[in-house]
């Protein structure tokens, strides 16, 4: 067993002080918005032998100290997937990512276009799919896929006559041609947008008081309307959000675990400072009615002191297990893993601490906790 020091991404959408707490260090003023523990070469982990003594805020430490700590590629290999803790003060921008084919055939056109890979209107900086999956650590706010176009037209009649436009559009042409006119740009839209923005200004939903807030940060964008088309969801502890390529997605607030494929393709279409492109983003999103964005684990095994639990993710490269522990539970790793103690503490892993295992490799923690466990699918 070996501990994985995190990488931690000052985003400035991330909150100040839930991932410093978690880790029990002091917040030094700045948002802490991710923290990352993979091979991704945008934020590679290394580690520690957990035989040394472990010191706190070890992982906050120069990766050198005393010449113990090695990169974790040299030790696993690259990874297939990345995990992370994850925590929004503010909304990150609405997004979609592309899968597999749409990955390479992005890379291999933008490499053609001699577009650096770290250029900020690069938007395929490798040729892989990302799938990614988000546990809820406490109440977790986000627009996730889009609902049927009957809710939809429904909720909009119920905020009143100025969203009637809206509304016909919507029930009578559909989604795709909806996203297409909102980020036409014409006259239209955008008496359409004062129209549907007044009558959420006038309502005390909480999906439409979201437009509000977005419209203040982002007056008049286009993603701010089409947020309305999208399920708003409020995660509990232990829910989460299952991302396949093409779901057109937007996280609001909150602190969870993330564990997505090891790839850094973002399409954005607004809700953003950052390079957005319309095009991209309709030639690969999925406009498929959700009818329910909520993933609940699956219980698979009464452990020794505790319960397994599964959460489907088909067609990622990875598979997320929620080990809910009290007393000493011994953890064999199927392939190689990176295990995360969300809640809770134990004797060897403490709260928002990493670690890794290879393929048949046992561990036996002690404590109270909650243990997220990250392995490679299985075909």
């Amino acid at each position: 067993m070996q501990l994985v020091r995190g990488v931690v991404q000052h985003y400035p959408w991330g909150d100040r002080v839930a991932i410093p707490r978690m880790l029990g260090v002091d917040p030094d003023g700045r948002p802490w918005a991710e923290m990352w523990f993979g091979t991704h070469l945008g934020g590679p982990s290394r580690v520690v032998t957990m035989g040394d003594h472990l010191l706190d805020g070890i992982r906050m430490q120069p990766d050198d100290t005393n010449g113990k700590s090695v990169s974790l590629a040299a030790i696993a290999g690259e990874l297939p997937f990345l995990l992370k803790i994850l925590s929004a003060a503010q909304p990150l921008s609405l997004q979609t990512h592309p899968n597999e084919t749409q990955a390479r055939s992005g890379f291999s056109r933008e490499n053609r276009l001699q577009i650096p890979v770290r250029s900020a209107h690069r938007i395929y900086r490798d040729p892989f799919s990302k799938p990614e999956l988000l546990c809820a650590l406490g109440p977790f706010e986000a627009f996730c896929g889009f609902r049927r176009p009957t809710e939809t037209v429904e909720f909009l009649n119920g905020l009143g006559r100025s969203t009637s436009s809206f509304a016909r559009i919507v029930a009578d042409e559909g989604l795709d041609f909806t996203l297409k006119f909102l980020f036409g740009g014409s006259d239209e839209a955008s008496e359409m947008y004062n129209d549907v923005l007044f009558a959420c200004v006038e309502s005390d939903h909480p999906h439409a008081r979201w437009v509000v807030e977005l419209d203040a940060m982002y007056p008049h964008d286009p993603a701010v309307i089409v947020a309305l088309l999208l399920n708003h969801v409020v995660l509990e502890p232990g829910q989460a959000l299952y991302l396949d390529p093409g779901n057109l997605h937007a996280y609001l607030r909150g602190t969870g675990v993330e564990v997505m494929g090891a790839s850094d393709n973002v399409v954005r279409c607004g809700l953003t400072n950052k390079h957005v492109d319309v095009d991209e983003m309709m030639a690969i999103v999925v406009t498929d009615p959700l009818d329910d964005p909520i993933l609940t684990p699956t219980l698979m095994a009464n452990t020794s002191t505790g319960q397994l639990w599964k959460f489907e993710t088909p067609g990622a490269p990875f598979t997320l297990w929620m080990h809910q522990i009290r007393g000493a539970e011994t953890l064999i790793a199927p392939t190689r893993e990176l295990a995360l103690c969300g809640v809770g503490s134990t004797d060897l892993l403490r709260r928002g601490e990493v670690c890794f295992l290879s393929p048949g490799e046992e561990v036996t923690l002690n404590g109270r906790a909650t243990i997220f466990r990250v392995t490679e699918a299985r075909s």
